[in-house]
């Protein structure tokens, strides 16, 4: 089965990351998710809302991104379109690599969002810099699952 979107992979600055002994975080390693663990960290798109991996509205308010402090938390989207994010990004031990299980992802960055409606997005990862048409992917991922784009703060570095 091919993705629904083009995907850019990890920088290889960050190969071997995950390994412990590695060189890059010298001292601790990067936790990629399992197939298992994958599905607690899904955010799911109905109705216009963002809903998080417990079913409930989806908040980032006690979230912290290394780029943006606290509120906003980091996302990738696979191939297939599925959004997963984390409300923790721990340098050197859980990134948005971890969420992407190391592999190529559609998107990257951070979301912002408060009680389910999504304030802002943003391409911060130091590990994907992904240019503007992947984050345009996850743009037009939300907007078909009916999210109102006009009033989210969009923030682009790369």
């Amino acid at each position: 089965m091919s993705d629904k979107y083009l995907t850019t992979p990890r920088r290889p600055q960050f190969e071997g990351e995950h390994l412990p002994g590695n060189r890059v975080w010298h001292g601790t390693h990067v936790h990629y998710l399992s197939d298992a663990e994958l599905p607690g960290y899904r955010v799911r798109i109905r109705d216009g809302l963002l809903y998080g991996p417990d079913g409930a509205l989806f908040d980032t308010r006690d979230a912290y991104t290394h780029w943006s402090g606290r509120g906003r938390a980091i996302f990738v989207m696979h191939g297939d379109g599925a959004l997963y994010s984390a409300p923790e990004h721990r340098v050197g031990e859980f990134h948005h690599s971890s969420l992407g299980q190391g592999r190529p992802v559609a998107g990257a960055g951070e979301l912002e969002a408060r009680e389910g409606r999504l304030l802002a997005i943003t391409d911060h990862s130091s590990h994907y810099c992904p240019p503007r048409r992947f984050t345009e992917q996850v743009l037009a991922e939300l907007a078909e699952g009916g999210v109102d784009l006009r009033w989210v703060t969009q923030e682009f570095r790369y």
